[in-house]
């Protein structure tokens, strides 16, 4: 079943990705511009904006700009493009490894089916999880949670020392991934140690709560270099709210769709529940997993806008859709488990009967996992999502994702630390610029990019006003802005109908969609 899934994986997506030339997704676009940033030698700093510390988790891009360093890439936009499909393997595997560690082998198989040809072909990746075959960042991080997840059910319930500095350095090396994984992987690490046969009595509640201390303790050392540069430069927190404050079209209201997605996780949850079907630390990990999922959307549902109302609305909030597909990972395990109990029951139903009855009833569940296999596969092969982004990579990618050509022009004539205005509203709401999204993965530096794809530690409100500032002083009247945030250049990229002013800037390239200019330095 596992082979049987990668080989249909990869197939369908070396075929959604054949020929495309850049990754049609904008968070990609983001995560190329934090690679190219290290391979720029931008240890710690945002590459799209001088002087800020990087707010995203770096573990990916770095792991990205490693192979990309040792493979001698040139043209990362299409190595981004390569690779996802077979990246996109490592959560199925990671999947079948840990339901199988769990639940045994009959599970496994069924879980992944059902997290491969359901959960993959019935939203969108970033929302439903499964298999994608997209390069991004929360779709990656799906296998090392897996797998470590899988570490802790097998190890953590012994408390045995040397195990915590391994479970621990695992945790903060997923954290480095994204940290809505890390949070997870914490609170079932607690639950697996709390739920072992051990611990309860004699001092061994004492020695399972050191354990966890040292545990924890592990786990701070590697997410201290993503965390720890963020609270030494911005000891006042997050002050643009928007990034954190975006909710997919999945959550935004549609109760019926979100009863449909969930409704056969909730229902496999109390088959397998009530019939014991799963060992107590399994329950444990499963339980405290889909709770903690469970509150963080709850709270997003209840509390509006991070930042508002009580203290717990304001603290730790992060776009609710990240926990939705941790919910619907578990939602696929818990499917898995309850699809065997079904099965036996169904087999069951009327016995004592002859054999013949029972074959022909075991011929009906064999049908009817075959056409559910079938309508799954198709499902998958012919996923909206995959046609919507091919369709756009491949034919809108200058007008909507990036300009390749202007890209690969920064990425020759303009140093690493120059700064780019463009000339379209990048407010939350406002239209996403291609000549902005090119920038960014070059990883040269903005006046100011889109709102939802700004630093959050950065006042995005000040940066905005100076590119407007620029982009009117670049098209008409009016004084020069008194821009103090440009180190070695400031270019400018407009689309080729934007009139800028000749005695104002050089044009200096241009492409079938934008134009190019290096703007005068003040007299």
């Amino acid at each position: 079943m596992l082979c049987g899934l990668l080989v249909l994986c990869l197939v369908h997506g070396l075929i959604v990705t054949a020929g495309l030339p850049a990754p049609p997704d904008l968070d990609a676009l983001r995560d190329i511009g934090f690679a190219q940033g290290l391979l720029d030698g931008n240890w710690f700093g945002d590459p799209s904006y001088g002087g800020a510390r990087r707010y995203y988790p770096p573990l990916v891009p770095a792991l990205a700009a490693l192979a990309i360093r040792i493979a001698g890439v040139e043209d990362v936009p299409r190595f981004w493009v390569a690779v996802g499909p077979y990246v996109g393997l490592l959560p199925v595997a990671a999947f079948f490894v840990f339901a199988r560690a769990m639940a045994g082998a009959v599970v496994a198989a069924c879980g992944t089916a059902v997290f491969v040809l359901v959960n993959a072909a019935n939203a969108d990746p970033w929302i439903g999880g499964g298999y994608a075959p997209w390069l991004l960042v929360p779709l990656v991080a799906q296998a090392g949670f897996l797998a470590a997840a899988t570490l802790i059910h097998m190890r953590a319930g012994r408390t045995a020392w040397l195990d915590a500095p391994i479970i621990g350095l695992t945790i903060g090396m997923v954290f480095l991934a994204h940290p809505v994984p890390g949070i997870l992987l914490g609170a079932i690490a607690a639950a697996a140690v709390a739920a072992a046969p051990r611990i309860g009595g004699g001092g061994t509640i004492g020695r399972a709560g050191a354990w966890l201390a040292l545990t924890g303790a592990c786990a701070a050392v590697p997410a201290a270099f993503y965390v720890l540069p963020l609270l030494l430069a911005y000891p006042a927190g997050i002050v643009h709210r928007a990034p954190g404050g975006w909710t997919s079209q999945a959550l935004d209201g549609d109760w019926r769709a979100l009863a449909e997605m969930n409704a056969p996780w909730a229902i496999a949850a109390i088959v397998v529940w009530r019939s014991h079907g799963l060992q107590r630390g399994a329950r444990a990990i499963a339980g405290i997993w889909i709770g903690l999922c469970l509150f963080e959307l709850g709270r997003n549902f209840a509390c509006g806008a991070p930042g508002e109302g009580q203290a717990v609305c304001r603290i730790g909030r992060v776009p609710a859709h990240h926990f939705y597909l941790y919910l619907q990972i578990a939602g696929a395990f818990l499917i898995g488990a309850a699809l065997p109990i079904l099965a036996r029951r169904f087999l069951a139903l009327g016995l004592p009967q002859s054999g013949g009855r029972l074959g022909s009833r075991r011929l009906v569940l064999g049908i009817a996992a075959a056409a559910a296999l079938a309508i799954g596969a198709a499902g998958l092969l012919t996923r909206d999502y995959d046609r919507r982004v091919r369709d756009l990579a491949l034919n809108h990618t200058d007008g909507f994702v990036m300009d390749l050509p202007v890209y690969r022009w920064i990425l020759r004539a303009v140093p690493p630390d120059g700064v780019f205005a463009t000339f379209v509203n990048g407010g939350r709401d406002g239209d996403f610029d291609s000549a902005a999204f090119t920038a960014m993965a070059a990883g040269r530096r903005l006046v100011a990019a889109h709102g939802l794809f700004s630093n959050p530690y950065v006042d995005w409100t000040a940066r905005e006003a100076t590119r407007q500032a620029v982009a009117a002083w670049l098209t008409g009247d009016g004084p020069r802005p008194p821009v103090t945030l440009f180190a070695t250049g400031l270019w400018a990229i407009a689309k080729r109908d934007v009139p800028v002013r000749a005695d104002r800037a050089d044009l200096v390239f241009e492409s079938r969609t934008h134009k190019v200019y290096a703007i005068r330095p003040a007299r």
